[in-house]
């Protein structure tokens, strides 16, 4: 269901003068008129719509747009009108634009007062500290930050033949306390983006069933190819106030104590994929890139790595995950608002 929600999302990337349109869940919107590429401005054909010239979309000159669907909203960058599969791999070639692979992005959007950003998800270049960022300039305006990256093979990009490509995943939510909300969470990787999808409830250790797995964790799924050159990475950056929301919920879980897990299979080391970029990797680094809570400050931010090449469909998760919960913790009882989110989701 998840997957065909994102597929028919992409579909609204339509980039037709005819019914031009950005339109995101509640009211996310791209503003090319504020947004820039390596420092030069996009111009704005339509509400949320733009060129990186003046002109017809093409090869040359990609569009960008997005849209939405359940609180899901998508963008990207494609230089044809997608069918009714969503963009092809040649539309989501951008090597023959100005957006080439280590373009820089500075991409503003307008949103709903209400709306709170769960996550953000993006096929970027997470290779450098600052190459990538999120900060909620107002409370309906946020900036996403990013660099074109040239994706790996993966299930859509099978054979690999994109040289460079970008596409933006945002999850919404409508309150800082809302259960299904990892605080401004930011996933970074080189997997093109349409083989991307947000975790089901059912699939996070603090909602899921049987009460007997616990645990609290932030994630994406994604779809790979296990093949040379099908290694792909996952860069998390994930702001205190996710872990600390995680303690509240009677869960022991740190960003010291973090670990990476690749559908419930936990990964503890660079043995197994994954790493802690954090230096030291103990304490939380300000980050200038990240302001998810819109304070005007540099959020308290962890930063951990998964690469995998086994693949199927795959849960990459960062977090705590518990074989057995307590039976008095707040996330398997159904007085909480987590166990009472977990007891529906288990009846559906």
């Amino acid at each position: 269901m998840i997957a065909s929600t994102l597929r028919f999302a992409s579909v609204a990337i339509i980039l037709s003068t005819a019914s031009l349109h950005g339109q995101g869940p509640g009211t996310i919107l791209w503003d090319p008129a504020n947004s820039t590429y390596d420092g030069k401005a996009f111009t704005e054909i339509a509400e949320g719509v733009g060129l990186t010239k003046f002109g017809l979309p093409g090869a040359s000159n990609p569009a960008g747009a997005g849209g939405g669907s359940g609180g899901v909203y998508l963008f990207g960058f494609a230089s044809a009108v997608p069918g009714e599969d969503g963009p092809t791999i040649q539309q989501m070639e951008l090597g023959d634009s100005d957006l080439k692979a280590g373009t820089r992005l500075v991409l503003e959007f307008t949103k709903a007062e209400e709306d709170r950003i769960s996550f953000a998800a993006m096929l970027a270049d997470a290779s450098q500290p600052g190459n990538v960022g999120v900060r909620v300039l107002s409370p309906t305006r946020f900036q996403v930050t990013a660099t074109i990256v040239d994706p790996v093979l993966s299930e859509t990009n099978d054979p690999d033949d994109l040289d460079a490509a970008f596409g933006l995943i945002v999850q919404a939510s409508q309150g800082d306390n809302e259960l299904f909300n990892f605080r401004g969470t930011t996933f970074i990787t080189d997997m093109v983006w349409t083989d991307l999808e947000p975790l089901a409830l059912s699939e996070l250790p603090q909602l899921s069933d049987p009460a007997d797995i616990g645990g609290f964790t932030t994630g994406l799924a994604a779809r790979g190819v296990s093949a040379s050159g099908g290694t792909a990475s996952f860069s998390a950056f994930i702001p205190e106030a996710l872990f600390a929301a995680g303690r509240e919920h009677g869960v022991d879980v740190t960003g010291d104590n973090c670990l990476g897990d690749r559908s419930y299979v936990e990964l503890t080391g660079s043995d197994d994929g994954f790493f802690k970029l954090n230096v030291p990797d103990d304490q939380p680094q300000a980050y200038e890139a990240f302001d998810v809570d819109g304070d005007g400050n540099a959020d308290p931010m962890w930063s951990y790595r998964i690469t995998n090449s086994q693949w199927s469909r795959q849960s990459l998760m960062f977090g705590k995950i518990e074989a057995e919960s307590d039976p008095d913790s707040p996330t398997v009882v159904e007085t909480d608002a987590w166990g009472r989110v977990k007891e529906s989701v288990s009846s559906h």
